[in-house]
Protein backbone atom coordinates (compact mmCIF):
# COMPACT_ATOMS: atom_id res chain seq x y z
CA UNK A 1 0.00 0.00 0.00
CA UNK A 2 3.07 2.12 0.91
CA UNK A 3 4.30 1.45 -3.00
CA UNK A 4 0.57 3.31 -4.52
CA UNK A 5 1.42 7.02 -3.74
CA UNK A 6 -1.25 7.52 -1.25
CA UNK A 7 0.88 9.78 1.30
CA UNK A 8 1.83 11.79 -1.63
CA UNK A 9 -1.68 12.11 -3.60
CA UNK A 10 -2.24 12.98 0.57
CA UNK A 11 -0.22 15.86 0.74
CA UNK A 12 -0.94 17.31 -2.67
CA UNK A 13 -4.43 17.63 -1.35
CA UNK A 14 -4.05 18.55 1.80
CA UNK A 15 -1.60 21.43 0.46
CA UNK A 16 -4.37 22.30 -2.27
CA UNK A 17 -7.17 22.81 0.29
CA UNK A 18 -5.41 24.29 3.13
CA UNK A 19 -8.48 26.32 4.58
CA UNK A 20 -10.71 22.53 4.49
CA UNK A 21 -7.79 20.45 5.67
CA UNK A 22 -5.64 22.72 8.08
CA UNK A 23 -8.65 24.97 9.22
CA UNK A 24 -11.40 22.75 9.52
CA UNK A 25 -9.06 19.71 10.79
CA UNK A 26 -8.14 22.53 13.79
CA UNK A 27 -11.84 22.57 14.32
CA UNK A 28 -12.42 19.15 14.37
CA UNK A 29 -9.42 18.28 16.47
CA UNK A 30 -10.31 20.58 18.84
CA UNK A 31 -13.84 19.69 19.24
CA UNK A 32 -12.18 16.04 19.69
CA UNK A 33 -9.79 17.68 22.93
CA UNK A 34 -13.10 19.30 24.22
CA UNK A 35 -15.16 15.98 24.39
CA UNK A 36 -11.86 14.24 25.60
CA UNK A 37 -11.46 12.26 22.67
CA UNK A 38 -15.03 10.88 22.34
CA UNK A 39 -16.09 12.99 19.08
CA UNK A 40 -12.95 11.66 17.51
CA UNK A 41 -15.43 9.39 15.12
CA UNK A 42 -17.11 11.89 13.67
CA UNK A 43 -14.25 14.31 13.24
CA UNK A 44 -12.41 11.73 11.15
CA UNK A 45 -15.59 10.60 9.26
CA UNK A 46 -15.66 14.33 8.58
CA UNK A 47 -11.89 14.31 7.04
CA UNK A 48 -12.40 11.23 5.75
CA UNK A 49 -16.16 12.19 3.51
CA UNK A 50 -14.46 15.73 2.16
CA UNK A 51 -11.04 13.65 1.05
CA UNK A 52 -13.55 10.92 -0.84
CA UNK A 53 -14.81 13.99 -2.33
CA UNK A 54 -11.80 15.49 -3.77
CA UNK A 55 -10.76 12.18 -4.61
CA UNK A 56 -14.14 11.81 -7.12
CA UNK A 57 -13.48 15.64 -7.81
CA UNK A 58 -16.65 16.67 -6.62
CA UNK A 59 -17.12 20.04 -5.19
CA UNK A 60 -16.20 20.32 -1.32
CA UNK A 61 -17.51 22.57 1.36
CA UNK A 62 -16.28 23.63 4.69
CA UNK A 63 -19.82 22.11 5.76
CA UNK A 64 -18.52 18.82 4.65
CA UNK A 65 -16.44 18.32 7.49
CA UNK A 66 -19.14 17.81 9.80
CA UNK A 67 -20.56 14.82 7.65
CA UNK A 68 -19.14 12.36 10.53
CA UNK A 69 -22.25 13.92 12.38
CA UNK A 70 -24.84 13.11 10.50
CA UNK A 71 -24.50 9.16 11.29
CA UNK A 72 -23.48 10.06 14.88
CA UNK A 73 -24.27 7.15 17.23
CA UNK A 74 -22.08 5.02 14.31
CA UNK A 75 -19.28 7.46 13.83
CA UNK A 76 -19.30 7.68 17.82
CA UNK A 77 -18.76 4.32 18.62
CA UNK A 78 -16.71 3.95 15.58
CA UNK A 79 -14.19 6.16 17.06
CA UNK A 80 -14.32 5.09 20.57
CA UNK A 81 -14.36 0.96 19.74
CA UNK A 82 -11.25 1.96 17.45
CA UNK A 83 -9.39 3.42 19.55
CA UNK A 84 -10.38 1.07 22.67
CA UNK A 85 -8.81 -1.85 20.25
CA UNK A 86 -5.73 -0.28 19.35
CA UNK A 87 -4.96 1.32 22.45
CA UNK A 88 -5.38 -2.34 24.17
CA UNK A 89 -3.92 -4.00 21.51
CA UNK A 90 -0.55 -1.58 22.18
CA UNK A 91 -1.09 -2.14 25.54
CA UNK A 92 -0.54 -5.82 25.10
CA UNK A 93 2.96 -5.19 23.47
CA UNK A 94 2.51 -2.86 20.55
CA UNK A 95 2.24 -5.64 17.36
CA UNK A 96 -1.46 -6.48 18.39
CA UNK A 97 -2.31 -2.94 18.42
CA UNK A 98 -0.75 -2.50 14.96
CA UNK A 99 -2.48 -5.68 13.18
CA UNK A 100 -6.01 -4.07 14.88
CA UNK A 101 -5.87 -1.01 13.65
CA UNK A 102 -4.61 -2.24 10.15
CA UNK A 103 -7.76 -4.52 10.40
CA UNK A 104 -10.24 -1.94 11.43
CA UNK A 105 -9.20 1.90 10.06
CA UNK A 106 -11.70 1.35 7.02
CA UNK A 107 -14.52 1.56 9.55
CA UNK A 108 -14.67 5.39 9.31
CA UNK A 109 -14.90 6.06 5.37
CA UNK A 110 -17.33 3.01 5.39
CA UNK A 111 -19.54 4.45 7.73
CA UNK A 112 -19.22 7.92 6.21
CA UNK A 113 -19.60 6.80 2.71
CA UNK A 114 -21.89 4.24 2.76
CA UNK A 115 -23.83 4.68 5.95
CA UNK A 116 -23.08 1.72 7.35
CA UNK A 117 -23.73 0.50 10.81
CA UNK A 118 -20.86 -0.05 13.18
CA UNK A 119 -20.69 -3.53 13.06
CA UNK A 120 -21.03 -3.99 9.03
CA UNK A 121 -18.88 -1.41 8.66
CA UNK A 122 -15.80 -3.91 10.70
CA UNK A 123 -16.82 -6.18 9.09
CA UNK A 124 -16.27 -4.53 5.55
CA UNK A 125 -12.96 -2.82 7.09
CA UNK A 126 -11.34 -6.56 7.85
CA UNK A 127 -12.24 -7.55 4.10
CA UNK A 128 -10.69 -4.95 2.21
CA UNK A 129 -8.37 -5.13 0.69
CA UNK A 130 -8.25 -8.59 2.23
CA UNK A 131 -6.49 -10.93 4.29
CA UNK A 132 -3.65 -11.85 2.22
CA UNK A 133 -2.00 -8.14 2.39
CA UNK A 134 -1.94 -7.87 5.98
CA UNK A 135 1.59 -7.03 6.41
CA UNK A 136 0.93 -4.24 3.97
CA UNK A 137 -1.37 -2.81 5.62
CA UNK A 138 0.25 -3.32 9.38
CA UNK A 139 2.96 -0.78 7.58
CA UNK A 140 0.78 1.33 5.96
CA UNK A 141 -1.37 1.43 9.39
CA UNK A 142 1.98 2.39 11.41
CA UNK A 143 2.93 4.79 8.74
CA UNK A 144 -0.35 6.56 9.31
CA UNK A 145 0.26 5.53 13.25
CA UNK A 146 3.78 7.40 13.03
CA UNK A 147 2.62 10.34 10.69
CA UNK A 148 -0.65 11.89 12.80
CA UNK A 149 1.96 11.01 16.13
CA UNK A 150 4.82 12.95 14.92
CA UNK A 151 2.68 16.17 14.83
CA UNK A 152 3.40 15.98 18.63
CA UNK A 153 6.61 17.06 18.45
CA UNK A 154 6.16 20.02 15.85
CA UNK A 155 3.72 21.43 18.74
CA UNK A 156 -0.45 21.92 18.12
CA UNK A 157 0.35 23.21 14.88
CA UNK A 158 2.35 20.44 13.29
CA UNK A 159 -0.12 17.72 15.08
CA UNK A 160 -3.36 19.54 13.00
CA UNK A 161 -0.94 19.12 9.96
CA UNK A 162 -0.01 15.57 10.52
CA UNK A 163 -3.34 14.16 11.93
CA UNK A 164 -5.34 15.57 8.70
CA UNK A 165 -3.10 14.20 6.62
CA UNK A 166 -3.03 11.04 8.57
CA UNK A 167 -6.69 10.69 7.81
CA UNK A 168 -6.35 12.24 4.04
CA UNK A 169 -3.96 9.35 3.12
CA UNK A 170 -6.39 6.50 4.66
CA UNK A 171 -9.38 7.93 2.70
CA UNK A 172 -6.65 8.19 -0.66
CA UNK A 173 -6.10 4.55 -0.36
CA UNK A 174 -10.09 3.75 0.72
CA UNK A 175 -11.40 5.20 -2.36
CA UNK A 176 -8.46 3.41 -4.44
CA UNK A 177 -8.91 -0.10 -2.80
CA UNK A 178 -12.81 0.17 -2.57
CA UNK A 179 -13.42 1.59 -6.28
CA UNK A 180 -14.10 -2.12 -7.61
CA UNK A 181 -15.68 -3.06 -4.65
CA UNK A 182 -18.38 -0.41 -5.19
CA UNK A 183 -18.30 -1.42 -8.89
CA UNK A 184 -19.22 -4.86 -8.43
CA UNK A 185 -21.81 -4.04 -5.93
CA UNK A 186 -23.91 -1.75 -8.23
CA UNK A 187 -23.26 -4.36 -11.58
CA UNK A 188 -26.28 -6.28 -11.80
CA UNK A 189 -25.88 -10.15 -11.07
CA UNK A 190 -25.31 -12.30 -14.28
Amino acid sequence: MIERGYFGRALRIVVNDPVIYLVGGAVLLLVTLISFGLLIGPATCGIVWVTIRHCRGEQVAFSDLFRGFDNFSSSLMAGVVFTALVIAGLALGIVPGIILGALFCFVFPFIVERDMPLPEAMVASRRIPGPEDLLDRCVFFLVLLVLALSGLALALVGFVFTWALAWTALAVAYEDLAAGSRDSDAAPDA
